[in-house]
């Protein structure tokens, strides 16, 4: 049996297979993509050591995603969840997305997005991608706007637009989110009954 630096096997390879997502979002962040054998280096592990976790390089990139994409989750649940009424929650919303990018944080997740998935685990990660809307949508329908899915969808497009902004070095997080933030809300006033 192989020595483990954990008390436990269980916690052993919990160790491991963090150690190996770490490494695995860092050459993403670095190189764009990786191989097995470099994730594998960048452990100290064999390249079948990793296979014993994953089973393919694309599996590997799938749970960063994951990863990513539920603590990005967290983190814009916790924002809205923090302010009261549908416009601070929608304005805290966008203020958290584009903060999140102004972090470099999105790079990870455009990155590891253009690599083919199995079809199993790119619905898993849809899935979770169309979780990070539901705070807006949420606070949208609070508003009392028809079809909140179809206006948080046209906010997610205006917010975007932002993040391709700031990726591109043209604005500031900061800047987009006062932008943004004044443009979505002109036309979520419109929409509100009684409007």
């Amino acid at each position: 049996m192989p020595k483990i630096s954990a008390p436990t096997v269980a916690l052993n390879r919990e160790q491991r297979r963090s150690a190996l997502l770490d490494a695995a979002a860092s050459l993403i962040l670095r190189e764009g993509s990786f191989t097995v054998a470099e994730v594998a280096a960048e452990v100290g592990l064999s390249r079948s050591a990793v296979y014993e976790y994953y089973s393919s390089a694309a599996d590997l990139i799938a749970d960063v995603l994951v990863d990513e994409l539920a603590d990005w989750s967290l983190a814009l649940e916790t924002a809205t969840a923090a302010v009261d009424t549908p416009h601070e929650r929608i304005a805290a919303w966008v203020r958290s997305v584009l903060d999140y990018v102004g972090a470099g944080r999105h790079a990870l997740v455009r990155a590891a997005g253009t690599v083919d998935l199995p079809p199993t685990r790119r619905a898993q990660v849809q899935a979770q991608h169309r979780d990070l809307i539901a705070p807006l949508t949420s606070a949208v329908a609070d508003l009392g706007i028809e079809d909140p899915t179809a206006v948080s969808m046209l906010v997610w497009g205006s917010v975007d637009s932002s993040i391709t902004r700031i990726e591109s070095g043209m604005s500031t997080a900061e800047r987009e989110a006062d932008v943004a933030l004044a443009f979505i809300q002109g036309g979520l006033d419109r929409l509100a009954p009684g409007h």
